[in-house]
């Protein structure tokens, strides 16, 4: 469910990137170049979509968005071309600056992205690691219960003390299996000073009643 959610985000946002940049080329095709600086102004709008396809999807994305732009934007250039003038040199440094902002945007975004999986890694081996070290005196814990309540009556008080224990062992057994499964970490407010890691929502494991 979740693949499927961010596979429909993704086709979202790439909609959005394909919508902006064919919007501001049409400007370019429409607006009159009688108006020189309106042509400026939507070249530098060029950059809009190219910054949020690095920040969406990295390098990949921000080159593909900026050879796109490119390829368009080039072949205006030369359509409009005016042999080596001033509005030539600047169009053409603009291209270099399309490709550059997105190689250094598209770089830094997936060196953060590579940074913030190792760190999810290690949250998830230190995760997998407690529920392991948890497990063990827990199972023998809800054991060693179990036979305790065997050499009592059911309608007893220490039967019923001895149930409630269980029950709460149970609850623990659930909580280390959420831990051990921690896909990603959401957070949620605690006491409105700082945050606590969601379970529910870190754990791809489906929560399980206590019998």
């Amino acid at each position: 469910m979740k693949t499927t959610a961010k596979r429909y985000e993704n086709m979202q946002k790439i909609l959005i990137i394909g919508v902006m940049v064919l919007s501001i080329s049409g400007m370019h095709m429409l607006l009159s170049h009688d108006f020189p600086k309106t042509h400026v102004v939507a070249r530098e709008l060029y950059f809009l979509p190219v910054i949020l396809s690095a920040f969406w999807f990295g390098l990949r994305g921000a080159l593909i968005t900026s050879l796109s732009i490119t390829a368009f934007y080039f072949t205006y250039s030369i359509f409009h071309w005016q042999g080596f003038s001033t509005d030539d040199l600047d169009r053409l440094l603009e291209i270099v600056f399309f490709n550059a902002v997105a190689i250094i945007t598209g770089f830094l975004q997936d060196r953060q992205r590579a940074h913030a999986r190792e760190k999810l890694e290690s949250i998830k081996a230190l995760a997998a690691t407690v529920g392991h070290e948890i497990n063990s005196p827990l199972f023998v814990a809800m054991g060693n219960v179990e036979l305790l309540q065997d050499d009592f009556e059911e309608d007893s008080e220490t039967y019923s003390e001895l149930a409630g224990i269980r029950v709460s062992l149970k609850e623990i057994k659930v909580l280390v299996k959420k831990i051990s499964r921690i896909e990603e970490v959401v957070t949620r407010d605690y006491d409105g000073t700082s945050k606590i890691v969601d379970l529910g929502k870190s754990s791809n494991s489906m929560d399980q009643p206590v019998n």
